[in-house]
């Protein structure tokens, strides 16, 4: 897990080594164990290493292979099959890393070697014989890269930050990007990102530079909608196969040179980690976990994650978010400056927290959970998704047994459950249908130049099936913002964070899966609560969901006087917004009306400008 750095000067000079490592220098957070660079004739490359797998020198970066070199973040997990794989072929290897792997395979297979790996990745491999940089990114984009150019270089790099170091470089504001954010809080949804004309490779594709040309070709080497067939297999053979490839999904993912911990909210995803390592005697006596705990009950899932540590004997580390020390030790903007971007509220410091105890417990890698409730139907749209496909198939006994089971397990009557499942389908966007077709004022707290920006910038996805969503929400919406969010908060701690439910075989087959495998018996994730035998009752019935959680309302009321001083300063100094922002913070204050997600955006958005000295003007 590291950070890397590419210059090229399109004007075909040579790039000055105080350049590139000023660019390197922006992340070394990122590697804080070597650095190394590589100079050819009008390009550059920086690498900042985190020693992950063979902590020798072998390991320095750049690497090189014949006329191949690499700089390269992230882990091919497989390395060690593949690399009895390119022995057959007569490839001999010098080192234990993987990233000798890469290259060994990169000149067996050229981009084909792409879908042979199963890790996260991104990485560029200069190609001497063709005069060109490869650009790559793993299935899902878990680690990062992004690419700019400007009037005598591009630029890529791990952290747009990066970017900052080049005096040609000027932020401008994507005001796109910016009203998705504070109207629809999307983040990463597309390959644009929050300056303007800085793009993010997206998941799954690679990038051609031509050195001789300076011209780019952008191909996507991954499908999801193709790579997930349908599945025939019955449930009970589901089961037993989600078992396998998560198990071997994890197995692979503890390969590690230096200590492994994972994160432990108390939901089924991460107890499902930490159980089965525990079952499968994958880690060793240092192993351990870390929980985001609250005081106020509403917000914590101690009781659960205290199962999972009874259960394994695994040493449990906690810790209390302290949401005042956002504002009063500068948290806010230190997690800004890192994430490249604002984000809508403060669950992200409870993530921010967790890996800074792992930093302090010396646990270089962790296991995390993020991932599956996109393609387990963990989250309520799905449900409601189901619903309504079931409907459209006119199987009215299905869904009738749907809702009895639902409103059985949260204990109210088959009207309560109906009425829910109407006001979430249905009425919340007849009311925002109505209020568009009356013109009635939905963004009361935009200026009116901003109001003008969003109807004709607001992005939309309409899914008609469970499948559909599942890959709008792993391609487009909640797994790039999850996964930008897991990437900056571990690597600020310069920590290595793994995601076991992301493993391509894995994500592939359960979305090939019927409906009724991921929701059944009024449970989401259904197939995986049966598959980990190994989880307590208490957590595999579990029907609430919390993760990396916030009293955002609470934590605002107790701040109002300093965040209303923000609001009044970001009213006035940028042209986004209008007083009726300060007029509904008041109103919420009083009680007269409900938390609205806007204030801490609207805070989030203008320490963004301010900390990357983006022009007022332009927001």
């Amino acid at each position: 897990m590291c950070g890397i750095s590419v210059v090229v000067n399109s004007k075909n000079e040579k790039v000055e080594e105080t350049l590139i490592r000023a660019i390197n220098n922006r992340i070394a957070h990122r590697g804080p164990d070597d650095e190394g660079f590589y100079f050819g004739d009008h390009f550059a490359f920086g690498h900042r290493r985190l020693s992950i797998l063979d902590l020798s020198q072998a390991g320095h970066q750049p690497m090189h292979w014949s006329q191949l070199c690499i700089t390269y973040n992230g882990e091919i997990y497989n390395y060690i099959e593949l690399r009895e794989e390119l022995k057959e072929k007569g490839y001999t290897f010098q080192t234990g890393t993987d990233t000798e792997v890469i290259l060994a395979a990169y000149n067996a297979w050229g981009t084909d070697a792409f879908p042979r790996f199963n890790g996260m990745w991104s990485f560029a491999i200069y190609d001497s014989d063709r005069s060109e940089i490869v650009l790559s990114r793993d299935h899902f984009g878990i680690k990062p890269l992004y690419y700019t150019q400007t009037k005598t270089y591009f630029l890529a790099g791990s952290e747009i930050k990066q970017f900052t170091a080049v005096d040609e470089f000027s932020p401008v504001l994507n005001k796109s990007v910016a009203v998705n954010f504070l109207i629809q809080g999307a983040l990463n949804y597309s390959n644009e990102t929050f300056f303007d004309g800085v793009y993010e490779l997206r998941a799954g594709h690679y990038l051609r530079y031509n050195l001789v040309t300076h011209s780019t070709q952008i191909k996507k080497w991954y499908d999801l909608s193709v790579a997930s067939v349908p599945i025939r297999d019955t449930y009970e053979k589901a089961v037993e196969k989600v078992r396998s490839l998560f198990i071997d999904s994890v197995r692979i993912r503890m390969r590690s040179d230096v200590r492994v911990g994972s994160c432990l909210s108390g939901g089924v995803d991460s107890s499902s980690i930490v159980s089965v390592i525990f079952s499968n005697a994958l880690a060793n006596k240092d192993f351990a976990t870390v929980t985001s705990c609250y005081t106020d009950a509403r917000y914590d899932e101690q009781k659960f994650s205290d199962l999972i540590t009874e259960q394994t004997s695994f040493r449990g580390a906690k810790v209390f978010p302290d949401l005042n020390h956002l504002l009063d030790e500068g948290h806010l903007d230190k997690m800004i400056y890192h994430q490249d971007q604002p984000f809508s509220g403060a669950s992200h410091y409870s993530e921010y927290n967790v890996f800074e105890e792992a930093r302090r417990n010396e646990m270089i890698v962790m296991q995390d959970g993020q991932g599956s409730d996109e393609f387990l139907c963990g989250y309520g749209e799905f449900y409601i998704m189901h619903i309504r496909s079931l409907l459209r198939s006119v199987q009215w006994r299905k869904v009738i047994q749907l809702i009895k089971t639902k409103a059985r397990h949260r204990n109210i009557t088959f009207a309560g459950e109906l009425k829910s499942i109407i006001t979430t389908a249905y009425l919340h966007s007849m009311i925002a249908f109505i209020k568009r077709i009356t013109g009635k004022d939905r963004y009361p707290w935009l200026s009116v130049e901003w109001k003008k920006i969003a109807l004709e910038n607001l992005k939309y996805f309409s899914d008609k099936s469970v499948r559909e969503l599942s890959i709008t929400e792993i391609e487009h919406s909640s797994i790039p913002y999850q996964l930008h969010s897991e990437d900056r908060n571990s690597m600020l701690f310069s920590i290595e964070s793994r995601l076991p439910f992301l493993d391509h075989r894995l994500v592939e087959y359960c979305i090939g899966l019927p409906d009724d495998f991921k929701i059944r018996g009024g449970y989401t994730k259904a197939v995986l609560r049966d598959a980990i035998n190994e989880l307590p009752e208490e957590i595999k019935q579990r029907k609430d969901k919390m993760g990396f959680v916030a009293p955002d309302p609470v934590w605002v009321l107790q701040n109002k006087d300093r965040i209303r001083k923000d609001l009044e300063n970001v009213v006035t100094s940028f042209s986004i917004f209008s007083p009726a922002l300060l007029h509904r913070f008041d109103r919420f204050v009083k009680g007269e009306l409900g938390y609205e997600p806007i204030y801490f955006r609207a805070m989030a958005l203008s320490r963004f400008c301010t900390i990357f000295k983006i022009s007022m003007q332009s927001c």
